[in-house]
């Protein structure tokens, strides 16, 4: 028989004073409080870069391929179509797509206004389900070769709205304007996006700029879930044709990443204060209980208890503490993602934040991770106030009380 989790046990199960039941439930609701925050920091950390990720790559893919050169317009030099090349890399387990464009500069005008525009030509070959998940209004995809999809943005701006019609020019052959009709509108929250993309027809582009069918503007490569951006970018562009680039999402949205990357910094220092509170909270607790039970502990001493049985003891009663905080943390945290994930109780403002409601993004091993290494860590933090037994002597401890 294990006799310190017996003896621990059996002290958790007796009737205790006011006083000690008072703090070991203050004990037990720090662990709990701190270890929810922590977990619902987590799931909306991991949900804001997930979104935001997600809505970045449904426009530029995870990495994009053009060709190489000193321009650094908006519009991009032609590169011809490399059906080898492509289906290599269609090969590799980290790629889950691979589609092309064309990316040119132009002017809408509508009734009231007019903006200038970056003109996304795209083809059959990028999933409807891509931009689907943004588009609030008309049909995710283009039916007609001068049917247009515009930004929420742009309709404001232009006082359009679906299926009416504008005039659009090509930068490159201004003295031709085109009537272009709206069948969609999306909305991606992103300013950088959603102010200057619309998206046309690919082949319909390549005609009003003079460009063959073989000609693209660049390749987009969608990577699979959890690969490694890095290390897939380094293994395509060792296999890169010598007059094309490679450029990875964070080099086309650097202040984006930045701006995520300062979140990942605050984040670690509030994590980091709450598990030293807990800490701190369940030593104090744990102190407490030893100095209500001292006459116990010079009992024990003198029965010939050893001192590491007697610290073994408080240590269990520290964390039968612990593991009712993390119970109530995880229920508490759970609850609240789920509620938030259904229903989207907390909104945000899109102009700010980029989207229009707290998002949660449900990681299993980060539980597993946060409440592992809680344990780990507030496991050790409790075996300081044991060492104090070691300082108590039977004979003062056993008339402690009187």
């Amino acid at each position: 028989m294990n006799f310190p989790l017996f003896v621990a046990r059996r002290i958790r199960n007796t009737q205790e004073t006011s006083f000690s039941k008072t703090v070991t439930w203050v004990g037990i609701g720090t662990i709990s409080l701190g270890i929810s925050i922590i977990l619902i920091a987590f799931s909306i950390l991991f949900g804001f870069k997930s979104a935001i990720q997600e809505k970045l790559t449904s426009f530029s893919g995870d990495i994009r391929i053009s060709k190489l050169s000193g321009n650094h317009s908006i519009s991009e030099n032609p590169i011809i179509k490399n059906p080898g090349w492509e289906k290599s890399v269609t090969k590799q387990s980290f790629v889950k797509h691979i589609q092309s464009h064309i990316q040119k500069p132009g002017i809408l005008v509508g009734n009231t206004g007019l903006a200038g525009v970056v003109i996304k030509g795209i083809g059959q070959d990028m999933p409807r389900t891509q931009i689907k998940k943004n588009i609030s209004k008309g049909l995710p995809y283009l039916k007609n070769s001068q049917d247009v999809i515009i930004s929420q943005i742009l309709a404001n701006q232009l006082k359009t709205d679906l299926n009416q019609s504008l005039i659009l020019y090509f930068l490159s052959q201004p003295e031709r304007p085109r009537k272009v009709k709206v069948t969609g509108i999306y909305e991606t929250g992103l300013e950088e996006l959603d102010k200057m993309f619309i998206l046309a027809d690919r082949q319909w582009v390549q005609k009003m700029n003079g460009w063959s069918t073989d000609s693209l503007g660049s390749y987009e490569i969608m990577l699979t879930k959890g690969a490694d951006l890095n290390a897939s970018a380094y293994q395509l562009e060792k296999n890169l044709p010598t007059e094309w680039k490679l450029e990875t999402i964070v080099e086309l949205y650097p202040s984006l990443f930045d701006w995520m990357n300062m979140l990942d910094r605050n984040i670690v220092i509030f994590i980091s204060l709450l598990l030293l509170v807990a800490c701190f909270n369940l030593i104090a607790t744990l102190w407490v209980l030893i100095m209500e039970r001292i006459p116990m502990v010079g009992i024990l001493k003198a029965l010939g208890s050893s001192q590491k049985q007697i610290r073994t003891i408080f240590w269990w009663n520290g964390f039968f503490i612990l593991l009712r905080g993390l119970l109530i943390g995880n229920l508490i945290a759970i609850v609240f993602c789920y509620l938030q994930y259904t229903y989207h109780l907390i909104p945000l403002d899109p102009e700010n934040y980029y989207m229009n409601s707290v998002p949660i993004l449900w990681d299993t091993p980060t539980w597993v991770y946060v409440n592992v290494g809680t344990c780990l860590l507030v496991a050790l933090t409790i075996t300081i106030p044991t060492l104090f037994i070691k300082k108590i002597e039977p004979k003062d401890a056993i008339n402690y009380k009187s």
